[in-house]
């Protein structure tokens, strides 16, 4: 009798111990090796912009032969009324459906801690298979920022404190980024469904996915709709720095490089010998965005060049020249008008102080019969009364916004921390958390 009433007794007792181990203890982890916490180790960033016409709700309606880029101007192109344009040359130009920018970077974990960027990422593990679970990072990243109101597209760095939902397969490796809605505010990482994540060992995993909110045709691979926005000129109703919504605009470079002996020779990329400036010579672009070589004038763009340039295109419209009948005035043809009429002053007499035909060309004995005027040993100062001519100084005239759509290709690689928020683990970045 007394055994029995102690194994009742002792009974409720074990219930109430099983019954409670069995509630806390749960060894189940759905999101396998992915969750906990862990580093940015390496990252490499492939930027693709291709120019893209947006639609008249932008304000802005495109002609389809429409050109952005860099281009040269002589800086005292004003003095040429209604031809001011005349004297450009493109550095680099750009139309609908052409890449104005393509870019790879790579980042190890050095450069990184150099440029002061880094992101500290925490991966929850999900309720049940399959489910949505939440992440958060933060941290700092690097990209290329667009600002219109400094004319101004630049690599830089800015901060993040996303916080999101994520689902992974760990069969396929597919791995799928969402915003929470729960939460409120903007979210750095773009929405996905499509990206990779590959546990390398048991530190390391690899993340990678296509970043395509600002492309205005791949966006509904991963949006329900798109916010074309407003030219960003304040004249279109833009805001003065971007367009405000789904679209993105880039500025080109407003300052190139230039040599020793002020030439331009590309885009400034700190190269000793080099100048950063706005200012400057074209020397040998052969041929000429407009056609035609410098050769005769030292290389140079000079007064003579374009002068000859822009006189040769109009006698070139006139059918009369056509001393060989075969329907079209050449260079050849040109000239010798030219030789036979020296004392005819260039632009039809239009413009004060302008050379005339034997300032441009001269008659020589030697085989072609012909010379033109070098004028590359000085400068062309013609507001200081100067009519012989000389070297003309460019401008940097480059687009401030030229209408893109933008694909990034993110490649990034995570080291796992040793501990929760990677509190301790000596990384260079250390977010705030809530």
């Amino acid at each position: 009798m007394k055994s029995i009433l102690k194994y009742f007794i002792i009974f409720p007792i074990l219930l109430i111990s099983f019954s409670c181990d069995e509630t806390v203890t749960d060894p189940t982890v759905h999101n396998g090796d992915i969750v906990g916490s862990w580093m940015m180790t390496g990252l490499t960033g492939v930027y693709t912009y291709v120019i893209d016409f947006p639609g008249s709700e932008s304000g802005v309606t495109y002609t389809d032969n429409a050109s952005f880029g860099i281009k040269l101007r002589w800086e005292h192109a004003d003095l040429l009324v209604g031809n001011e344009t005349t004297t450009d040359q493109w550095v680099a130009e750009f139309k609908e459906d052409s890449v104005s920018l393509y870019k790879n970077v790579p980042y190890d974990l050095a450069t990184m801690v150099a440029s002061n960027f880094g992101l500290i990422g925490v991966f929850h593990d999900a309720p049940s298979a399959g489910a949505d679970a939440t992440y958060y990072m933060k941290g700092t990243y690097p990209g290329i920022f667009y600002n219109y109101s400094l004319c101004s597209s630049a690599g830089s760095t800015a901060p993040m404190t996303d916080q999101g939902l994520y689902t992974w397969d760990q069969a396929s490796y597919n791995f799928t980024i969402k915003r929470d809605p729960s939460i409120a505010g903007s979210q750095v990482l773009p929405t996905f469904d499509d990206g990779a994540l590959t546990m390398v060992n048991d530190t390391t995993l690899n993340i990678q996915f296509l970043d395509r909110d600002s492309h205005s045709e791949l966006y509904t691979q991963i949006m329900d709709t798109w916010n074309e926005g407003t030219h960003p000129d304040a004249t279109y109703g833009g805001n003065g720095e971007n367009s405000g919504g789904d679209r993105t605009y880039m500025a080109f470079p407003d300052s190139l490089a230039v040599n020793a002996a002020n030439m331009f020779v590309g885009l400034y990329e700190g190269d000793e010998g080099t100048t950063k400036t706005d200012n400057g010579y074209v020397y040998d672009p052969t041929p000429l965005s407009g056609g035609g070589k410098l050769e005769p004038w030292g290389f140079y763009y000079t007064w003579n060049a374009y002068v000859y340039g822009a006189e040769s295109a109009g006698l070139k419209t006139n059918s009369a020249l056509d001393s060989d009948g075969d329907g079209t005035v050449s260079d050849a043809e040109v000239i010798g008008f030219m030789l036979q009429n020296p004392d005819t002053q260039c632009f039809g007499g239009a413009m004060a102080g302008a050379p005339t035909y034997s300032d441009i060309v001269i008659p020589i004995v030697d085989a072609p019969n012909y010379q033109f005027v070098n004028d590359s040993s000085t400068d062309y100062k013609p507001l200081e009364g100067d009519n012989d001519g000389g070297k003309m100084t460019f401008n940097v005239v480059s687009d401030c916004a030229a209408p893109v759509d933008v694909t990034i290709q993110f490649d990034a690689t995570f080291t796992r921390c040793t501990t929760d928020n990677c509190t301790g683990d000596g990384y260079h970045v250390t977010p705030t958390w809530d």
